[in-house]
């Protein structure tokens, strides 16, 4: 039971409620009076803008309003776009024009702050009609703050007509490039990944490449089926097929403050991509001697990497085939070693015909320099497989007149 001395400090439930009321009424009045104040400031600066003639005078008074930092006012600005796109045709004053370009691009960054979508037809028109590529880049990055849909396909033409090669300003170029990229990254697109990993790997210098970069690991959490697409499509080359895969394995996006993010993809995901590019690396033949460079390097990579994180794709015992027989004898080891992280029948099988065929050339004495290392190799594949299937083949290593040591290691692995 209360005591006289409780029921004195708990204050009554009618008194507390009075005090919330209170409370709310105090922070609405404070609410209401800050936007006041905010309109207040809104139409002050309209006034001004709307009674200023040249766009020097303009500049400055845009620049006080950035300086302000209004919020809620994406319509005024808006109206100022609007005024200023239908001005801009009618100057021929140098001076004046670069004030408007100013005014343009200040315009787009407040209009992407507020990210007010209803302005994005006057945004594009900046694109369309103000030569100047800053104010362009500006445009684009505000469409995608806006995330203004209908404008996705145009921004993705232009970054892909400047992909397409040097410009004949590159400084101009870059900064087009630039503002599309970072559009492209506010937009978070499916649709956007493909050119924007184009950019990363194109003729920009390397601060637009790295933006690329940086830029493709914001837009998809998983980019496993655009790169695919890179290493299995005809418009990419094999040093965008490489770096496809090289981004899928190991990439770290690096930041502007010198680290780096790494890009996290699932391991079924990068053995999926490793199968498609050592595929790819068998399909083409080309005289091309640094392609083919490039070509070797991607199917030992992909190779490295089917060992790594294993597949059940069936596809990739004909590909690893490949390489084994027509590799280098680096990449036929790094075979072997795919094939005993595999583990399957048909690594077993595999395995177990190559060491047949390395019998045979020992049966009749044509073993060639390498070909010992190569058995040691295939037999403790075989022995980390501990599949069946390899018996046969272990079994006639010890019939042959193979060295003491390559026999142990053919007892060790049928004991497996």
């Amino acid at each position: 039971m209360d005591t006289a001395l409780d029921r004195v400090n708990r204050p009554d439930k009618g008194v507390k409620m009075k005090k919330i009321i209170i409370v709310v009424l105090v922070l609405s009045m404070v609410t209401a009076a800050t936007v006041f104040a905010q309109s207040e400031e809104v139409m002050m600066y309209d006034t001004l803008y709307r009674n200023t003639s040249t766009h020097m005078a303009q500049l400055v008074i845009l620049q006080n309003i950035k300086e302000a930092r209004l919020t809620g006012a994406g319509e005024f600005y808006a109206r100022i776009l609007h005024r200023l796109i239908a001005d801009y045709r009618l100057v021929r004053n140098a001076t004046e024009r670069n004030a408007a370009e100013d005014q343009a691009i200040i315009i787009s960054q407040l209009l992407g702050d507020e990210k007010y979508t209803e302005a994005a037809p006057d945004l594009w028109q900046l694109v369309d009609v103000f030569p100047a590529p800053l104010v362009k880049a500006e445009a684009m990055i505000a469409l995608g703050r806006v995330e203004a849909k209908d404008y996705l396909p145009p921004v993705i033409q232009i970054l892909r007509t400047t992909n397409a090669g040097p410009t004949r300003d590159v400084l101009n170029g870059e900064r087009i490039a630039f503002g599309a990229i970072i559009a492209l990254e506010k937009y978070q697109d499916p649709d956007g990944i493909l050119p924007v990993f184009s950019a990363a790997t194109g003729w920009y210098s390397s601060r637009i490449k790295n933006q690329a970069l940086r830029s493709l690991s914001y837009i998809m959490d998983d980019p496993t089926t655009p790169m695919i697409n890179v290493v299995k499509g005809s418009s990419f080359n094999y040093a965008e097929k490489f770096t496809a895969l090289q981004f899928i394995e190991n990439y770290q996006a690096p930041e502007e403050d010198g680290s780096t993010r790494r890009v996290n993809v699932s391991n079924e995901s990068k053995a999926s991509v490793a199968v498609a590019a050592l595929a790819e690396g068998w399909r083409v033949n080309t005289s091309d001697r640094q392609a083919q460079g490039t070509i070797i390097s991607m199917r030992k990579m992909a190779i490295a990497m089917i060992n790594k994180y294993k597949t059940t794709d069936d596809s990739v015992y004909t590909s690893l085939d490949r390489s084994y027989t027509r590799g280098d004898q680096d990449e036929r080891f790094a075979v072997v070693a795919a094939l005993a992280s595999l583990g399957t029948d048909e690594a077993a099988q595999l395995l177990s015909g190559y060491l047949m065929e390395l019998n045979g050339k020992r049966q009749i004495g044509d073993i060639r320099r390498g070909d010992e290392d190569m058995v040691r190799a295939i037999i403790s594949a075989l022995g980390t497989t501990k599949n069946a299937i390899g018996r046969p083949a272990l079994n006639s290593v010890l019939a042959l007149d193979w060295t003491p040591a390559v026999k142990n290691l053919a007892r060790e692995a049928l004991q497996n």
